[in-house]
């Protein structure tokens, strides 16, 4: 049971669109800081090099890098799933993640935030706060299996019994010095290898462990070489990939049972992805890409790595390399 404190920001939490809350301390378990080390050294970051800046690294095992010394985590989670988008991945032949039919969730989950924060400096005014969303070099899923919102699944998302793992997560890191009860972990993948055995790359190579040199989702997205990788180019994934989302039972069964969709309408599919038709040899020129796709995260990789996936997927190799 947390405190009558917490349960009145955890309440708060809840009344802005959030759909889990949750508690921790601000430290990093012993194991998942060699996890850690261990995924780096074997150089299973892909193109992701900021994982292995001094300062990145310093940050990720030992908070007090931040600029100040958080002492408590608030962990909150909201889905992003709904029937729509179900609809829109079986329409498209060629696909896109689910996260990204909608609005960029960085800025979303910022927007929901604000009044999180403003009311915790109003309750702490002596006390520092400060907001990530995939923004900081924080161990954002260790911090939320730490404080209850699900566990570590084999496919390395974090996996909630009752929602899935169809979520975004964001964490609030303060120098309060909150009571926070230590949460029981559990583990409820058993023997199940769903994930596993349906990654078509093999990136997820032992269970708990992803190699994103061979993730579909990690090429698609953070490689910006002019020709995608011969397994990524074999895939129907044009942005992102959820296969090991997809085939979770978690996902297939008990959230789709619980009849889990999002709250939130930001992260509904845009209305053009039931007009666009993806399996044709359609680009985008700049303006294009930057109309459609603006406010969405899909926005970050630019037109050139969009017609890239495109081209790649339906087997076309026509963009130059200068051009990336």
């Amino acid at each position: 049971m947390i405190s009558s404190e917490l349960e009145k920001i955890k309440q708060f939490c809840l009344a802005q669109g959030f759909d889990l809350v949750g508690f921790c301390k601000a430290e990093i378990p012993e194991k998942d800081r060699n996890n850690l080390l261990s995924w780096v050294e074997h150089g299973f970051f892909g193109k992701m090099n900021w994982y292995t800046k001094e300062v990145s690294q310093e940050i990720r095992l030992d908070l007090k890098h931040l600029g100040f010394f958080p002492k408590s985590v608030l962990v909150l989670a909201v889905v992003y799933n709904s029937p729509a988008a179900e609809e829109t991945i079986q329409a498209q032949p060629k696909k896109v993640s689910r996260y990204a039919l909608g609005d960029d969730y960085h800025s979303v989950l910022r927007k929901k935030a604000n009044p999180i924060l403003k009311e915790l400096k109003a309750l702490y005014p002596n006390h520092s706060f400060r907001q990530s969303v995939d923004s900081l070099p924080v161990p954002e899923k260790v911090f939320a299996r730490l404080a209850g919102i699900g566990w570590m699944g084999k496919n390395t998302n974090i996996i909630n019994e009752e929602l899935g793992s169809y979520f975004f997560i964001s964490t609030i890191l303060t120098d309060c010095e909150w009571e926070i009860p230590l949460q029981k972990e559990f583990d409820r993948c058993g023997s199940c290898r769903a994930c596993l055995d349906a990654c078509p790359t093999g990136a997820l190579f032992e269970p708990y462990k992803i190699n994103a040199n061979k993730c579909i989702s990690h090429h698609t997205i953070e490689d910006r070489n002019s020709l995608l990788n011969e397994e990524t180019k074999l895939s129907d994934w044009i942005y992102g990939c959820d296969i090991c989302q997809e085939v979770c039972p978690w996902n297939k069964t008990k959230a789709r049972r619980n009849s889990v969709k999002t709250s939130m309408d930001e992260f509904l599919p845009y209305p053009f992805w039931k007009e666009e038709d993806l399996s044709g040899e359609k680009v985008f020129s700049d303006e294009e890409f930057q109309s459609k796709f603006k406010q969405s995260a899909i926005g970050r990789i630019g037109s050139l790595v969009w017609n890239r996936n495109l081209k790649s997927v339906l087997g076309s190799k026509e963009i130059n390399r200068k051009e990336i």
